[in-house]
């Protein structure tokens, strides 16, 4: 009886542990299809201390699917680069400077 038990909650959990696979990457997709067009604008400046860290927290959560456009606005520090660095890892991810930034906000309130 006590090895049926145990076989009983093991089989349970891994139909649960499939079932969550499964309903995530339905997620996923959705998500990538109904919001590839909604964007999390960020502007920043001189944070090259914290911004790695934010901005993989940030893309990494479970739920974090829209599009990233980070706008630096003329750090004098080395965020940029931390930043350009990033894009190539992040796949939602665009960086822009402030010029680009600009015509780019200004375009998407159109």
């Amino acid at each position: 009886m006590l090895n049926f038990m145990v076989q009983l909650v093991i089989w349970i959990l891994c139909i649960y542990g499939l079932f969550s696979i499964i309903q995530d990457y339905v997620k996923f997709n959705l998500y990538k299809k109904i919001e590839e067009n909604i964007k999390f604008v960020m502007t920043v400046k001189n944070v090259e201390n914290g911004i790695e860290e934010y901005i993989r927290e940030l893309t990494y959560s479970r739920n974090f699917y829209h599009n990233l456009v980070v706008v630096d606005m003329e750090s004098t520090d080395d965020t940029l680069n931390i930043l350009h660095r990033l894009e190539k890892e992040v796949f939602n991810m665009k960086v822009l400077e402030k010029d680009e930034g600009k015509k780019y906000l200004q375009d998407m309130v159109k």
